[in-house]
């Protein structure tokens, strides 16, 4: 059943400080999973992403001090409004000022889309290839070793990412094709061998041709030279986000799903490296003239 699950609606708000080096951590395997925690009554449900990085991982000789400012607080959506975003009615960012302008830091710059309203699910077991070819429609569909990925076709006509984690996948789907998507992996798998991440981390994509020029000083910029669905996970903040290189807007891109407990700090670090904040209405005008998302 997934009667457990349920598509968020709403921003959550979570308050973050953050001062000191931070170091960017990468497990050359790129083999992690994420699970979901949750914490008390009263408190922020599903406070943190957690990945369980292998024994052999390394330190980068890179960090994002190169990057940072000296102090960020604030939570996600506190950041992007005084960025001046303009919200739609389910509390996600429609835009910043001017569509045009975002479009064309999508097209010929460099941007940063809060996509948090696309579905984020992880699995793991031995049902986890079969949840994959029921969903394609496709007995042929073979997961990837781990640390790459690869797109597919869901039945709704929308195109979804997949990154492959040894048995299982990490799936980035449509908003409107996640529940649909839930309930497929559910007919398929057993209940505690696949859940929705969004309750715990943030979607942040980074795209544009001059990507590499703002983000030369971190690590991020390896995933990129990689192969299309390559993914790392990188350590920040003790919190893991996960690279992964996508080909959605038909120009260099990387997908960040991030822990949500440091989705601000991580979004303000990259827009003050001068990479635009752009909103919905540009991401998807792009994704939909790549074919990645219906009209």
């Amino acid at each position: 059943s997934c009667s457990r699950f349920t598509t968020t609606t709403t921003r959550r708000r979570t308050m973050t400080h953050v001062g000191g080096a931070r170091l960017l951590r990468a497990d050359v395997n790129a083999r992690a999973h994420i699970r979901g925690t949750s914490v008390g009554k009263g408190a922020r449900r599903g406070a943190r992403c957690v990945a369980a990085a292998r024994p052999e991982s390394v330190l980068l000789a890179v960090d994002l001090d190169g990057l940072l400012p000296p102090e960020i607080d604030g939570d996600l959506e506190g950041l992007q409004e005084e960025a001046g975003a303009v919200f739609d009615e389910q509390g996600y960012v429609s835009h910043f000022g001017s569509v045009t302008e975002e479009a064309e830091a999508i097209a010929s710059g460099a941007a940063v889309v809060d996509r948090s309203d696309w579905g984020l699910v992880r699995a793991s077991g031995p049902g986890a290839l079969r949840a994959l070819q029921v969903l394609a429609n496709d007995d042929g569909v073979k997961l990837s070793a781990p640390g790459s990925g690869f797109e597919m076709t869901l039945p709704s006509g929308d195109v979804a990412q997949v990154y492959a984690q040894g048995e299982g996948f990490i799936l980035v789907t449509p908003p409107r094709a996640t529940a649909n998507t839930l309930d497929v992996i559910g007919s398929v798998m057993p209940s505690h061998e696949f859940m929705q991440l969004n309750e715990n981390c943030a979607l942040l994509t980074v795209c544009g041709p001059k990507l590499v020029e703002f983000l030369r000083s971190s690590g991020l910029v390896g995933v990129m030279d990689a192969p299309v669905g390559s993914h790392q996970v990188f350590g920040f903040e003790n919190r893991p986000v996960v690279a992964c290189h996508t080909p959605e807007y038909g120009v260099s891109g990387l997908n960040l799903i991030v822990d949500e407990g440091i989705a601000g700090q991580v979004w303000a670090t990259i827009t003050r490296a001068g990479v635009v904040p752009t909103g919905n209405d540009a991401s998807n005008a792009a994704l939909v003239a790549q074919k990645r998302l219906l009209a």
